[in-house]
C-alpha cells in the first residue's frame, strides 16, 4: 500500500510538473507596438463623406422583392466624386450587376496582389422602431461626436475607410508594389450570391491567387473575451456555416373538441424538443483552440495553466465555455428554433404545423451532417425535414496563422493602440461574411471590422441607432493606410 501511494503520489507530482512546465513555455504577452508611424487624417472631413454614403438607401432585402437599384447608382456616383485620386488611380467595374470591383495596379505583376473586402449593401429598418431612433437612420447626421446611421458599422465604414486611405495614398502620389483589389458587394447581407460570389468566380478565372483576403467579421473592444482584461482583438480565421431546415408535421385536422392523440402542433411541438434537448457535440479543434492558446498569455496563471494544457483540460474548458451563448457557439453547431406556422382558428385542428430551425455549423460539419443528425433525432414518421430555399454555406476553411499575412494583420491592429499591448486572437465567426467565397481558392482569408467597437456597439449592427464615432472612424482609415504600406512584407 505505501509503494502504491508513492506511485500516485509521484505521478502527481510528475503531472504537476509537466502542466507548469507546458505553461512556462507560453511565450509572454505581445510588448506594446510602441510609437506608430504617423498617419494624417481629417477626421470631420472623412465623417461627412461617410455620412453622404449613410444617404443612399442601398437595402437588401429578401430574393424577389425589388431592389432600390438608383439608390446603389447614386451611391457609386457619388463614390466616384468623392475619392477622384482614387478613382483616377483604379479601374472600377460593375459585377452581377450592382458590386463593384476596383483594380489598383501594382508595380510587380508578378507579385500575388491583395483582395480588400466589404459590402454596400444594409438591412431594413423595421417601421416598428423606427420611431427609437435618435436620428434618421439614413438622414446621415453628425451629430455628438459620431456618424449616425445604416452602415455605420455594417459596412459601408469599410468600403469607405478603405477608399479613404486609396485616396490619401493616390493623391501622394504612391502606388502599391502589388495590385490591390477593392471588391465591394452589393448583397451580403441575402448571401452576397450574386455579388461577392461572382467577384469571386471573375478574380479566380483571371488567375488571381491572393496573398491576402481581408473582409469584416472580427472585432476589437473591451470586456469581450472573457478572462482578458481591457481592449483584445479577434481576427476570423473562418466562419460557420449555414442552414435553415423546415420541419412540416402533417396530421388529420378536424374539430378541437375530439383531438387524436397525436396532433400537428403536439408532433412538431415534440420534435422541436427534441433537438434542443440533444444539441450538437462540442469541441475545440480548430480556430477555438487556437484562440484558447494565443489567449493564454492574457489570463491570469490559473487560468493559463488551464489553457497551456488543452490535452488534458479540453473537458474543462468545453464545460466554462457552454455557460454563456457566445462560448457555446464556439465550441458546437448551434440549434435555434425561429420561425412557427400553424392553425386559424383556436377550435380547429390544423392539418399541418411547420418550424423553421437555423444551424450555424462548425468547422468539421457539413449540412449534409447535420441534417442527417436531425433527421435521426426527429425521427417521426409524421414530419418531414427539408431544407430551406434560403442562403446555405457549409462552413469555410481555416486560414493560416503562420504565415506573414496574418502577422500583417496582426501588426496593423496593434498600431491602432500602439500603447496598449493587445491581445489578438484567432477567431471564428459566428456569422456569414463575403469571405466565404475565396476559402475553396486560398489559405490567407480573414476577417476583421477595423473599428474599436464601444460598449454598445455590438448590439446596435442590425439594431437600432447605429452609429460609428468620428475618432474610431478615423482609427479604421489609419489601419487600411498602414495595411497598404506594408503590403511589401508578404
Amino acid at each position: 500500500m505505501k509503494r502504491f501511494l508513492l506511485v500516485v503520489l509521484g505521478s502527481g507530482v510528475a503531472l504537476l510538473g509537466l502542466l507548469i512546465v507546458n505553461t512556462a513555455r507560453i511565450p509572454g504577452a505581445a510588448e506594446p507596438f510602441g510609437s506608430s508611424s504617423s498617419v494624417r487624417i481629417d477626421a470631420t472631413a472623412a465623417a461627412e463623406r461617410l455620412a453622404g454614403a449613410v444617404r443612399f438607401p442601398t437595402v437588401s432585402v429578401q430574393s424577389g422583392a425589388p431592389i432600390d437599384t438608383a439608390a446603389f447608382q447614386g451611391l457609386y456616383a457619388y463614390l466616384e466624386r468623392s475619392y477622384p485620386a482614387a478613382h483616377a488611380a483604379m479601374r472600377r467595374e460593375t459585377i452581377g450587376g450592382l458590386s463593384l470591383l476596383y483594380t489598383w495596379p501594382g508595380t510587380d505583376s508578378a507579385a500575388a496582389p491583395v483582395v480588400l473586402m466589404g459590402h454596400v449593401d444594409v438591412v431594413p429598418v423595421t417601421e416598428e422602431n423606427r420611431a427609437e431612433w435618435l436620428h434618421g437612420p439614413f438622414d446621415g447626421t453628425v451629430a455628438d461626436g459620431f456618424v449616425w446611421g445604416r452602415g455605420t458599422l455594417d459596412d459601408k465604414v469599410t468600403v469607405l475607410a478603405a477608399l479613404e486611405a486609396v485616396e490619401q495614398l493616390a493623391a501622394a502620389g504612391e502606388r502599391p508594389t502589388r495590385t490591390v483589389y477593392l471588391a465591394f458587394g452589393h448583397d451580403e447581407e441575402v448571401g452576397g450570391r450574386y455579388g461577392a460570389r461572382l467577384i469571386v468566380d471573375t478574380l479566380v478565372a483571371r488567375g488571381v491567387r491572393p496573398a491576402l483576403v481581408l473582409d469584416e467579421g472580427g472585432f476589437m473592444t473591451e470586456g469581450a473575451i472573457p478572462g482578458v482584461e481591457g481592449i483584445a482583438a479577434v481576427v476570423g480565421i473562418a466562419e460557420k456555416g449555414y442552414l435553415s431546415l423546415t420541419l412540416t408535421s402533417r396530421a388529420s385536422g378536424g374539430h378541437s373538441s375530439m383531438p387524436p392523440s397525436r396532433t400537428a402542433v403536439g408532433a412538431l411541438s415534440a420534435a422541436i424538443d427534441r433537438l434542443m434537448a440533444n444539441p450538437f457535440p462540442s469541441s475545440l479543434d480548430g480556430p477555438t483552440a487556437q484562440m484558447m492558446t494565443a489567449m493564454a498569455p492574457y489570463v491570469p496563471f490559473g487560468q493559463r495553466l488551464v489553457l497551456s494544457n488543452l490535452w488534458l483540460t479540453e473537458p474543462l474548458v468545453i464545460r466554462s465555455l457552454q455557460g454563456t451563448p457566445l462560448g457555446g457557439a464556439l465550441t458546437r453547431t448551434t440549434t435555434a428554433p425561429t420561425m412557427l406556422d400553424a392553425g386559424v382558428k383556436d377550435n380547429v385542428l390544423p392539418p399541418e404545423a411547420t418550424a423553421v430551425v437555423n444551424f450555424r455549423i462548425r468547422p468539421g460539419e457539413t449540412r449534409e451532417t447535420v441534417i442527417a443528425r436531425v433527421r435521426e433525432i426527429v425521427n417521426d414518421t409524421m414530419i418531414t425535414v427539408a431544407p430551406r430555399d434560403s442562403a446555405t454555406a457549409d462552413p469555410s476553411a481555416v486560414s493560416r496563422t503562420d504565415v506573414p499575412a496574418y502577422r500583417l494583420i496582426e501588426q496593423t491592429i496593434r498600431a491602432m493602440a500602439p500603447e496598449s499591448s493587445i491581445p489578438v486572437l484567432p477567431y471564428l465567426v459566428m456569422g456569414g461574411t463575403d469571405a466565404k467565397y475565396w476559402s475553396a481558392h486560398s489559405d490567407r482569408v480573414y476577417r476583421f471590422l477595423a473599428v474599436p467597437l464601444g460598449d454598445s456597439d455590438v448590439a446596435r449592427v442590425h439594431g437600432v441607432n447605429e452609429r460609428i464615432g468620428i475618432d474610431a472612424f478615423a482609427t479604421a482609415i489609419g489601419f487600411y493606410v498602414r495595411l497598404l504600406g506594408g503590403l511589401n512584407g508578404l
